[in-house]
């Protein structure tokens, strides 16, 4: 086996010559797999002789046997030359087999970029200070009671805040039809303004009729106009519970208002420390990609810019917008920096693990396999098998030492809690 390598920047080519008896075999196994499927006039298949399938399958033998080829032999020259793909695309072409026992083709890949570390100890990181006040245990404990509400049912007028079981005919100019029975809470916006209006003040069996009550298409287009009947069938006022022993025993609170109260604050503080961890994360991220300019591989690069977009086009479909090509074509240059920033830091990350010596332990592994087996709603188990048989574990474990390295990274930093600049203006303001 003969390999020349050649390098374009990131792109590195492999000629790869080789003959004797694996070649042969190659050639051999791929001209009886297309045997037994050969479509030739005059024979049946299966017994299309073998110099036939060869004249009339030229290409797609010498294609397959590269493939094959590929499969089997890659990774060992890989090792032998030390070269790591940054993806599991590989490009082939220019095949060549002579007498089926020497084969000549070139091999195609991306690596990573090759770039200094620049010193990452001591970031210095500004971050916004965030406290748990007595008054956001309040707030959540208002919070609390209002989920906690209950509607009981009562002869009185509607109101604001009131949840009302109505029944409602529509009837449009064109003598279209249409009828049923609802239930919202008034002030929810759920309701059309106008129909709001007319059933506050009204009362269990009581009818309003509007006439003249604008249509609208999924465009927000008027496409006319319709007279609407309403009968409200019920009324339940709201009832919030009172913040108490019994009712914080129920939401399994604690035994007492005082327990719950630290146990609300105690949550809340692991939720401010969590949101400071994730601006310290991000502002070290931000930092790291404002000091590296190397050039990404293209084929990361697509692969990044296909998922942002994907996930661009989720956050529309969230706000009910479906978003069309012009939309995401727009939004392409924007993708394409952030794309680029993300590969750059996935680089430097990977870098810095690998400088501090960080190894992922096969209980890290697995309990990531099971967070993500969570998410995706299956079991830990088959996931870990899904992911062994596309060999993806190594993508996992590298996401495992990308994050510690970034963990290590927050906890070196200096990291600096300022007051929000609207509250600085307020101080300055008084």
């Amino acid at each position: 086996m003969n390999v020349v390598v050649e390098s374009n920047e990131l792109v590195r080519t492999l000629t790869i010559k080789d003959e004797g008896e694996k070649v042969k075999n190659l050639v051999e196994e791929v001209v009886k797999e297309i045997s037994k499927v050969a479509n030739v006039p005059g024979f049946r298949k299966g017994n299309v002789p073998k110099n036939i399938v060869k004249a009339k399958y030229k290409n797609e033998i010498k294609e397959e046997v590269a493939r094959n080829y590929v499969s089997r032999y890659l990774q060992e020259i890989l090792e032998q030359y030390n070269l790591k793909p940054v993806t599991q695309e590989v490009y082939f072409g220019e095949v060549e087999i002579v007498n089926d026992q020497e084969i000549t083709f070139k091999v195609s890949f991306e690596v990573a970029p090759e770039f200094e570390l620049k010193p990452y100890e001591g970031m210095e990181v500004e971050i916004t200070k965030l406290e748990v006040k007595d008054e956001d245990v309040e707030k959540y404990i208002q919070n609390l009671l209002e989920r906690n509400a209950q509607y009981i049912p009562e002869d009185k007028e509607v109101e604001e805040g009131d949840k009302v079981k109505i029944k409602y005919h529509i009837v449009s100019e064109k003598g279209e039809e249409e009828e049923d029975e609802f239930e919202t809470i008034v002030g929810s916006g759920t309701l059309r303004k106008e129909i709001e209006d007319a059933i506050k003040g009204k009362k269990v069996g009581d009818k309003v009729e509007l006439e003249n009550v604008p249509l609208y298409n999924e465009k927000g287009e008027e496409i006319g106009k319709a007279k609407v009947e309403i009968e409200v069938l019920e009324v339940s006022r709201k009832v919030i519970p009172e913040f108490n022993d019994e009712f914080v025993k129920k939401v399994g609170l604690g035994e007492n208002v005082e327990e719950a109260k630290n146990k609300i604050k105690e949550n809340l503080q692991k939720q401010v420390e969590e949101i400071k961890k994730q601006e310290a994360q991000q502002k070290i991220l931000d930092k790291i990609a404002s000091e590296y300019d190397f050039p990404v591989p293209n084929s990361l690069l697509e692969l990044e810019i296909q998922n942002l977009a994907q996930r661009y086009a989720q956050q529309l479909q969230a706000y009910g917008i479906n978003p069309n090509r012009e939309m995401l074509e727009a939004a392409r240059e924007g993708l394409t920096k952030t794309a680029i920033n993300n590969i750059r830091v996935m680089f430097v990350l990977t870098k810095i693990a690998e400088k501090e010596g960080l190894t992922v332990s096969e209980d890290e592994l697995n309990k990531e396999i099971e967070r993500l087996a969570k998410r995706y709603n299956t079991e830990a188990e088959d996931l870990k098998q899904y992911l062994t048989e596309r060999n993806m574990i190594e993508g996992i474990k590298s996401d495992i030492l990308r994050q510690k390295a970034l963990d290590m990274l927050v906890q070196k930093a200096n990291i600096k809690e300022v007051e929000k600049q609207e509250e600085k203006q307020e101080e300055n303001d008084g």
